[in-house]
């Protein structure tokens, strides 16, 4: 939710990792399986608005939303709905295109979302919605990516996460689940106000990280609950 990052393996398989800084009083409960017209979808729920803010199919797609857009807005009093049932509305579209050119989109707070489908391929796809416009770009699903959200980190926070996260992709001699989840718990070791495993007066603070391996046999889902010291699997 505030630290994503996307990282290829291979030309069929990728890593997508993300820290969620909450407060810690607002409740995810742990990911299961559950059934949205006539889809199996898991993810974790945000118990306050029944959303969420990852969520895979475990076959082909897999979502993460990242609180803002390009800069840090003023909220407005009301919304239409929550972002967290962005991702699963997602899911009643035939296909991402489908879903870019008919989801009503306004009314909602700005957000961005990462989506990573390997249907024919590995396919990264950006979208980022700032109250006015939505703006779609395609990335390279070859290169790593990295994304710190809007509304809890300035540009220069942002921009020290990325050299954090390049510097150590640079060192790293094996990329893998374990060396990745490492760098989201450890990545600017010690700066709490903004280091990827971050506590702001336990105002707000990284409860949990989510971890998906996508593969062409599909989508594998992880959850550490860092609050209570638990490992879910979704497979």
């Amino acid at each position: 939710m505030c630290t994503l990052s996307f990282i290829p393996i291979s030309d069929t398989d990728f890593i997508f990792t993300t820290n969620r800084d909450e407060d810690p009083n607002r409740v995810a409960l742990s990911p299961k399986k559950y059934l949205h017209d006539g889809f199996e979808l898991f993810y974790p729920k945000d118990s306050k608005a029944n959303g969420s803010w990852i969520i895979s199919n475990c076959t082909d797609t897999s979502l993460c939303l990242l609180n803002g857009a390009f800069e840090k807005h003023q909220r407005q009093p009301n919304y239409r709905q929550s972002r967290g049932l962005i991702l699963l509305d997602f899911f009643r579209y035939s296909s991402l295109e489908d879903f870019i050119g008919n989801y009503q989109f306004e009314g909602i707070e700005a957000f961005t979302l990462v989506i990573v489908e390997n249907k024919d391929g590995v396919q990264l796809t950006e979208l980022v919605w700032d109250e006015q416009k939505l703006h779609v770009k395609e990335l390279p699903s070859s290169k790593a990516h990295v994304w710190s959200s809007t509304t809890l980190y300035t540009n220069s926070m942002k921009s020290e996460r990325e050299q954090w996260f390049w510097d150590w992709l640079r060192n790293e001699k094996r990329v893998n689940q374990g060396s990745i989840l490492k760098f989201h718990k450890t990545g600017g070791e010690g700066n709490l106000e903004y280091g990827l495993f971050m506590n702001r007066r336990n105002r707000v603070r990284t409860v949990s990280i989510t971890q998906i391996s996508g593969s062409r046999n599909g989508h594998k889902m992880k959850y550490f609950n860092l609050l209570d010291e638990e490992v879910y699997k979704m497979i």
